[in-house]
């Protein structure tokens, strides 16, 4: 089941293996987007310093999902 791999960490060592790659050359600005109703991955980028700085639509099928635009600033990283 899919269950038992959940909250068990893997998803933020993968993560922060991704941010380490992405600022390999130094600290950066990164910019990622969230769907307005997944309040948990909005809270684990939250975690990882990410804020809500914008909105937008994104189509999916005949749908317009609304979405949040998530900015962690280079000199507010955490470490």
């Amino acid at each position: 089941m899919l269950k038992d791999h959940q909250n068990a960490g893997w998803g933020g060592r993968l993560f922060q293996t991704a941010l380490d790659w992405l600022q390999r050359d130094g600290p950066c600005t990164l910019w990622i987007g969230v769907w307005s109703e997944n309040l948990g991955a909005q809270r684990f980028y939250a975690r990882h310093g990410f804020e809500h700085v914008g909105d937008y639509e994104f189509p999916v099928g005949r749908v317009r999902d609304h979405e949040f635009i998530l900015r962690r600033r280079a000199e507010a990283s955490p470490g």
